[in-house]
């Protein structure tokens, strides 16, 4: 009995130790996997071995330890450890290289991309992502920003007459 609640622990450790990691990793992995699978076998040698107690404790489980996993986040984030895995300066660099759509309304350029209706457009040296108001349009074409709208660049063909 006392080497299945050891059992029980170190499984019940070894999950949310590896749910820890897989929380400071970009996308799902082996920690995931491991940690998920750590947690069922724990619950399920506790359920089978205890019963009623066991049902008990499974359930205090479930709720403590998504609280604990939340307790760590926060406490990551507080830390300068939390920055180094997540990429929102990136992001909020590359949304201030662009700054205000509207005033690319107007401008012509290329198309990088055939648009079905949507593609890339380079505007003297700035790529962005424009949706055609004729609907398709073919790669290399040129094109004229007609709107922004709902986040959206609207281009139409140049007529080439």
């Amino acid at each position: 009995m006392e080497i299945l609640v050891i059992l029980i622990l170190l499984l019940l450790m070894i999950g949310i130790t590896c749910l820890v990691v897989e929380l400071l990793m970009p996308g799902f992995g082996i920690f995931g996997i491991v940690g998920i699978i750590s947690l069922i076998l724990s619950w399920g040698i506790t359920l089978f071995t205890f019963k009623t107690l066991g049902i008990v404790f499974v359930l205090v489980q479930i709720v403590v330890i998504p609280f604990t996993l939340y307790l760590v986040i926060k406490k990551f984030k507080r830390m300068q450890i939390y920055g180094k895995f997540i990429l929102s300066d990136v992001v909020e660099k590359d949304k201030k290289q662009v700054g205000n759509m509207e005033e690319f309304i107007g401008r012509e350029g290329i198309c990088k991309t055939d648009l079905r209706p949507f593609g890339s457009a380079e505007f003297n040296g700035i790529v962005l992502d424009v949706l055609s108001d004729d609907g398709y349009i073919k790669r290399n074409s040129l094109i004229k920003i007609i709107k922004f709208e709902d986040n959206k660049l609207y281009v139409r063909l140049v007529n080439s007459n």
